[in-house]
């Protein structure tokens, strides 16, 4: 039996979940740029693969603090 999956975090769709049969590993296809990284990934449970994406996806709305450049002006 194949079944498929939305995800949607914050209201954005972000991938499919497909599931082939009862003893088949859950596979997701990414559909957002911000999980793309997680595309083909195989996870045990459909809960596992909904915590991943939505962790990646919101990994993307936060951007890492620029590194200040210490930088000394000598007048």
């Amino acid at each position: 039996m194949f079944e498929s999956s939305v995800i949607e975090v914050d209201g954005v769709f972000v991938g499919v979940v497909l599931h082939d049969g009862p003893l088949e590993p859950y596979r997701f296809r990414a559909m957002h740029e911000r999980v793309t990284q997680m595309d083909g990934d195989t996870l045990p449970t459909f809960e596992a693969a909904v915590s991943r994406a939505r962790a990646r996806f919101r990994m993307g709305h936060y951007r890492a603090p620029r590194a200040l450049d210490i930088t000394r002006c000598r007048a």
